[in-house]
């Protein structure tokens, strides 16, 4: 099941228990974690209210960490981006390339990290850390629908032209398909 972990910013205070949560279940140093709350005000009938956004990674289709990668410990397995620790060195080119601004670097670790949305927990059947450290329940593990590729169009008639630039003199002939008979075309005028 293809997923996301929505937040829902009217339920959050802001406590950063899922911050916490999740650099205390990866053994990151105090202040480190796959997650971050942005805090940011909105005025809603002339009031300005303080409101909290939850970030993560944003398991892009084409990640650019991904591609910046020189050992291939970041990629893309079903619809999850995926930080394989083992395989990092520590080289912070991701950090670099993803236009979010989200791995990042374990200095007592010397590696990155970054969200994967709990992959492994979740297949268990558990919740991912941040989701279950929400004491307001402002996470929800969410099932996300993949939206359908649109078919492609399919042109009545296939033709191939051999073209001949302009000026020439010479003609092209199109092609058509199977079964069909070729006609001389006659070549652009100036």
């Amino acid at each position: 099941m293809p997923y996301t972990v929505e937040h829902d910013p009217k339920k959050c205070d802001g406590c950063l228990s899922c911050v916490e949560a999740c650099g205390k279940a990866h053994h990151f140093p105090p202040g480190v974690a796959n997650c971050r709350i942005m805090k940011f005000e909105v005025v809603e009938e002339g009031e300005k209210h303080e409101r909290f956004a939850f970030v993560i990674c944003m398991q892009c289709r084409k990640p650019k960490c991904e591609d910046v990668c020189p050992t291939g410990a970041i990629r893309r397995e079903g619809e999850v981006v995926i930080m394989e620790a083992e395989r990092c060195v520590g080289c912070i080119n991701c950090i670099f390339a993803c236009p979010w601004g989200i791995p990042v670097f374990n200095e007592a670790t010397g590696k990155v990290s970054k969200c994967d949305l709990c992959v492994a927990r979740v297949s268990r059947g558990e919740k991912p850390y941040c989701v279950e450290a929400c004491p307001n329940q402002a996470l929800q593990v969410k099932e996300v629908k993949l939206a359908m590729k649109k078919p492609k169009r399919v042109p009545t008639r296939k033709f191939a032209a051999a073209a001949t630039p302009p000026g020439s003199g010479g003609t092209a002939v199109a092609t058509p398909p199977k079964g069909g008979s070729s006609a001389a075309v006659p070549p652009p005028k100036k």
